[in-house]
């Protein structure tokens, strides 16, 4: 698909959403709920450099989560991201998810992890997406972008309750792939003639 053809489609959806010519994160989100047809909460919280945002999907709700200890300009643009997928209406490949609750509760089968955390097939929106929608979505972000406007930085008050919850599960999993980074690349590092710098 040509840029031309992305940006129209793109102000399309934003004309659609009824933006006013500026908003904040909470507002916009409200728009999108009405869009998407469920609340979208954001949660911000230190993602520990693996990801610096996802979306999680419960039977209700859209919860995005967003790295805490950057810019809020880069929180904005995080968000937009996230927020952009889902109008997009890009689906995530459910193997996506399985493999990441496989990883976090390896004692449980899949099925049984889902309902426990009550979450949806389409839990883990993130590293899965085409060059094409990766692209569709910055436009549509940039786009978006034109009309929101940063509000005070969350200093990461305590979670409470259903965002509370999703925040604990995410953690063990973040970890996880934090320490398997490590070890590839302590692994590389011990290798004879192995680059330091990989």
């Amino acid at each position: 698909m040509r840029v031309g053809r992305i940006r129209r489609r793109c102000k399309q959806l934003i004309k659609e959403l009824g933006l006013p010519a500026s908003t904040d994160l909470p507002g916009l989100c409200d728009l999108v709920a009405r869009r998407v047809g469920r609340p979208v909460h954001l949660v911000p919280m230190s993602l520990g450099g693996v990801v610096s945002g996802m979306t999680a999907s419960t039977d209700e709700d859209y919860w995005i989560f967003y790295e805490l200890r950057t810019s809020p300009w880069h929180q904005i643009h995080i968000v937009l991201h996230e927020i952009g997928h889902l109008l997009l209406g890009h689906e995530q490949d459910p193997a996506v998810t399985e493999d990441a609750l496989r990883m976090w509760t390896p004692s449980v089968d899949v099925t049984t992890a889902m309902r426990r955390l009550g979450m949806t097939p389409d839990f883990a929106r993130h590293h899965c997406y085409d060059n094409l929608t990766e692209r569709e979505t910055e436009v549509l972000g940039t786009l978006l972008m034109e009309h929101v406007v940063p509000t005070s930085p969350d200093h990461g008050l305590p979670l409470e309750g259903r965002a509370a919850e999703l925040a604990a599960a995410l953690g063990p999993a973040l970890r996880h792939v934090r320490t398997d980074e490590a070890d590839r690349s302590d692994g590389a590092r011990g290798e004879p003639g192995g680059d330091a710098g990989v």
